[in-house]
């Protein structure tokens, strides 16, 4: 991972609250939660930074144990296709906004909720059971 990434909060519009990030996938419907440090590590990527960058500055924060899970929560954003590369690979990031890092490691987690998606696909007006009303569709069970 040697280009920069960036954050893609186009696709994932967030926000932080009390300590955890919720994001919803703005194509797929899904909902995501990041706990731990990954609230602090996804805002370190809303300005762009090279993965392993930010790997070492984690490590020098927080010693060798956040190593793997750091780079494990990285790679999941990246199988999520929650990164995107630096559009101009030779831009350097832009200047970065002050993170309020823990003053303990907690590694990083990422939840994904897909029963969200059913709810945000469904047409409220067409696909709603009458009896039950929103958001149940017809035939679906109690």
């Amino acid at each position: 991972m040697s280009e920069v990434r960036f954050a893609d909060t186009g696709r994932f519009p967030n926000d932080t609250i009390d300590g955890e990030t919720v994001l919803i996938d703005s194509e797929k419907g899904h909902l995501f939660l990041f706990t731990g440090i990954g609230p602090q590590i996804w805002q370190r990527l809303a300005n762009g930074i090279n993965p392993d960058v930010l790997v070492d500055e984690l490590t020098a924060r927080y010693g060798e144990p956040a190593v793997a899970p750091s780079r494990a929560f990285i790679e999941a954003l990246e199988q999520a296709r929650m990164l995107r590369k630096d559009p101009v690979p030779s831009a350097a990031p832009a200047s970065q906004v002050p993170i309020s890092w823990p003053p303990a490691f907690t590694a990083p987690a990422l939840e994904r909720y897909d029963q969200i998606a059913d709810i945000i696909s469904m047409d409220p007006i067409h696909e709603v059971d009458p009896a039950k009303g929103w958001p149940h569709r017809p035939g679906d069970k109690a």
